[in-house]
C-alpha cells in the first residue's frame, strides 16, 4: 500500500551529524564535495566513469523547469521556514493540478524525470524530486542515508541483499529537518548520514538493477543477470566504497559462473561494509556449492 508522504522534525542526532561536515546557510553549497548543479555533477561523472552517454549521464535530480515553476507558485505562498519545506513535501503527493499526485512505491527506483513521468517511485525516486525541487528553489537540501541498527533484508535464491533507507537532510542557519518519506526515521531510530550526490546516484543505479533480478520471481534469464552485473559494476565505478553494490555484484557474477570476480566482488563488500554479514553470507553458499558439500541456510542475519 502507498503512504502519504510524511515530514519528521529534526532530531537532535540529525544536528551532531551534520555540525562540523556540512556548511549551513541560506544557499545550497554548490561546488562542495556533497551538492553539484546538473553542469558540474555530469562533469564529476564523467570524470569516474569516462564515456558515458545519453540519459545515464544525467544528474538524478534534475526537474523541468515547468514542474519547478509550479512548485514555486505552490510553495512560496506559505510562511517562510519549515512551513514551506512542508509545503514543498506536501506538493509531491497533492493530487494534480495542484501538486504532482507521486506514490510510494518500493519496486520502483528511479530518476526525477522518470518519477515524475511514471507517478510513483520508491524512498530514491521521491528524494531525487525532491532534492531537485529544494535546489531549484534555491534551498539546501541533501541526500542522506538512514541506516537501523538492524537492517532490512530480503532472501533472494538463499543469498541476502540488504537494503537502505534514504531521507532528505535541509540545512540552514533556522532550519534542520530530515524528510523522511515513511516515517522510519523517528519510529524505529535509524541513524542518518549525509551523502554526495554521486554517491545517492550509485544507489540509484544498484537499486534499479537490483529490482530487475529480485523482483523477477523466477523468470530470471541470463540476459537479466548480464544487465545487472553491468549495472552493478557501474554503481561501483560511480562509488568504489559502495559495499552493497559489490555485494550484489557479487551475485549477479556468481549466477553467470564468474567465481573468480565473483569471490574479488565479495571480498570487496566485506572490507567496506564490515557491520553487516551478507557478503560473507553470500561468498560461504558460493563457495559451499563450488565444493559440491551440502549447504547449510543460515536465514537470521549474522551480527
Amino acid at each position: 500500500m502507498c503512504r502519504r508522504l510524511r515530514t519528521a522534525s529534526a532530531l537532535i542526532a540529525l544536528a551532531a551529524i551534520l555540525s562540523g561536515s556540512l556548511h549551513c546557510s541560506s544557499n545550497p553549497p554548490r561546488n562542495n564535495r556533497f551538492a553539484y548543479d546538473p553542469e558540474r555533477f555530469r562533469e564529476a561523472l564523467q570524470a569516474r566513469v569516462p564515456g558515458l552517454r545519453g540519459e545515464l549521464a544525467r544528474a538524478p535530480f534534475e526537474i523541468d523547469p515547468e514542474v519547478l515553476a509550479l512548485a514555486r507558485k505552490r510553495v512560496m505562498a506559505a510562511p517562510r521556514g519549515p512551513a514551506r519545506i512542508r509545503a514543498l513535501v506536501d506538493f509531491l503527493s497533492e493530487p494534480k493540478p495542484e501538486g504532482l499526485g507521486l506514490e510510494y512505491d518500493w519496486a520502483v527506483s528511479a530518476t526525477a524525470a522518470r518519477t515524475l513521468e511514471i507517478g510513483r517511485g520508491n524512498c530514491v525516486s521521491l528524494a531525487s524530486v525532491l532534492v531537485g525541487l529544494g535546489r531549484g528553489l534555491g534551498w539546501p537540501f541533501y541526500y542522506a542515508e538512514a541506516r537501523a541498527a538492524r537492517p532490512e533484508t530480503h532472501e533472494f535464491e538463499e543469498v541476502t541483499v540488504l537494503s537502505d533507507h534514504m531521507v532528505v537532510i535541509v540545512v540552514t542557519k533556522t532550519v534542520r529537518m530530515a524528510i523522511d518519506f515513511l516515517g522510519l526515521v523517528q519510529e524505529e531510530g535509524y541513524t542518518i548520514r549525509p551523502i554526495d550526490d554521486l554517491t545517492a546516484y550509485a544507489h540509484l543505479i544498484n537499486n534499479v538493477a537490483g529490482h530487475r533480478v529480485v523482483g523477477a520471481e523466477g523468470r530470471t534469464g541470463r540476459e537479466d543477470w548480464v544487465a545487472a552485473a553491468e549495472a552493478f559494476e557501474l554503481a561501483t565505478r560511480i562509488q568504489p566504497d559502495l559495499g552493497r553494490a559489490w555485494n550484489n555484484l557479487g551475485i549477479a557474477y556468481t549466477r553467470l559462473g564468474r567465481f573468480d570476480e565473483a569471490r574479488a566482488a565479495y571480498h570487496r563488500a566485506m572490507s567496506l561494509d564490515t557491520a553487516f554479514g551478507s557478503a560473507r553470507h553470500n561468498l560461504t553458499i558460493m563457495e559451499t556449492r563450488a565444493a559440491g558439500e551440502p549447504v547449510l541456510i543460515e536465514h537470521e542475519l549474522p551480527e
